[in-house]
């Protein structure tokens, strides 16, 4: 998202992973009022740059994934909370805010003034669900019929619209990947838009020569038929097409997330943003069997048996007297989490204190994900 916003307002300072601290500061000093982009794990390193920050504002948008990536990266989202009080003015921003009984049971978020704006005028989205055993099978189809120019299309005043171009939202890049050599598309048709990482650009790189991970066009730059995106681009991110549809398609029965990407449809189904897209009203989302099928009665049993697996886990760790076995389960701990995402335990390591404690944020993330 700050990649996208960065590249339409060139007067701000990008600041993501590689960023020197040495520009960061080079930048602020040449600057009357600075305004800096920058993602919540490069955040700390601003924070460094910064010698008097009495007069900085913070707007932390869509905040909601403070909690929502707590399933995955939650040491990162505690520790940048953690440098979030050292400024006095902080506004947390987000159309799509963390449920309000969420926000009640985070103490970070307490006595903290709330604001909610009601919009006049509300356009919505119609989701078009279609349940299926194989979605990324689904996926492939949808590919096919665009080549073969059998476009969807609706009617406005007598006369059909084509959709000419798609973009295509999974959780997964290994997905992307199969549908693209399934359905044998080349560069020129596909717009490959995943997170910034050297695992990434290595996998597309499989696919043959001029492959490489793309970028959101601008509004005056010109769309590939097809674009295909992970979470990397759900949120906040600007698309301009007069003509694409969206397709999300969750495979719920993958173990690559907690959090389905069903729970960021109210994200994805606002990223066209041209009004003359006749298109953008409509999303959509090809599923099989998730964990959102579940009974309530059925999630709490499970949930709780998770917990209780936690606190003995917890409880036997830090009784550990044998400094060499503590520090090869610290290890363990750090790296079997960093793998599951809390999928099987809400064990944490907390380095600053030197023990094994609990995550209570990816246990909420969890309860956040299934009632969302």
């Amino acid at each position: 998202m700050i990649v996208n916003k960065h590249e339409q307002y060139g007067e701000t300072m990008l600041v993501i992973g590689g960023c020197k601290n040495s520009d960061i500061r080079k930048y602020i000093e040449s600057k009357d009022v600075p305004k800096i982009l920058v993602s919540y794990d490069s955040f700390p390193k601003v924070v460094e740059c910064i010698d008097d920050k009495s007069e900085w504002r913070i707007v932390v948008d869509e905040f909601q994934y403070l909690l929502a990536d707590s399933s995955f990266k939650s040491e990162t989202e505690l520790h940048f909370m953690e440098c979030l009080k050292q400024f006095n003015y902080v506004t947390y921003l987000s159309a799509t805010p963390i449920l309000d009984k969420y926000i009640s049971q985070i103490d970070f978020f307490k006595d903290i003034p709330y604001y909610y704006m009601t919009w006049q005028e509300v356009e919505k989205v119609k989701v078009i669900r279609q349940r299926t055993s194989r979605p990324i099978d689904a996926a492939v189809e949808i590919v096919n019929s665009y080549r073969q120019g059998i476009y969807p299309y609706i009617e406005m005043e007598g006369v059909k619209m084509y959709s000419k171009e798609c973009v295509i939202f999974l959780n997964s890049v290994t997905n992307i990947l199969d549908i693209i050599k399934k359905t044998g598309l080349s560069p020129d048709d596909v717009n490959i838009i995943v997170g910034n990482s050297a695992e990434n650009d290595a996998q597309i790189s499989k696919l043959g020569d001029g492959f490489i991970r793309g970028r959101i066009p601008l509004k005056e730059e010109k769309n590939k038929m097809f674009t295909f995106c992970t979470s990397t681009a759900f949120a906040g991110c600007d698309f301009y097409s007069d003509c694409a549809t969206s397709f999300v398609i969750s495979d719920g029965k993958r173990v690559n997330t907690t959090i389905d990407i069903s729970t960021d449809l109210v994200q994805i189904a606002g990223r066209q943003r041209l009004k003359e897209n006749p298109f953008r009203k409509h999303l959509v989302f090809i599923y099989n069997k998730s964990s959102i099928e579940k009974s309530k009665e059925e999630f709490e049993y499970e949930l709780q048996k998770k917990v209780n697996l936690t606190n003995a886990e917890i409880e036997s760790n830090n009784l550990i007297n044998d400094a060499a076995l503590r520090e090869k389960r610290i290890k363990d701990v750090c790296r079997i989490q960093k793998m599951l995402k809390y999928d099987e335990s809400f064990i944490m390591y907390d380095k600053q204190n030197d023990k094994f404690t609990f995550n209570y944020m990816a246990l909420l993330s969890e309860r956040y994900s299934y009632d969302l």
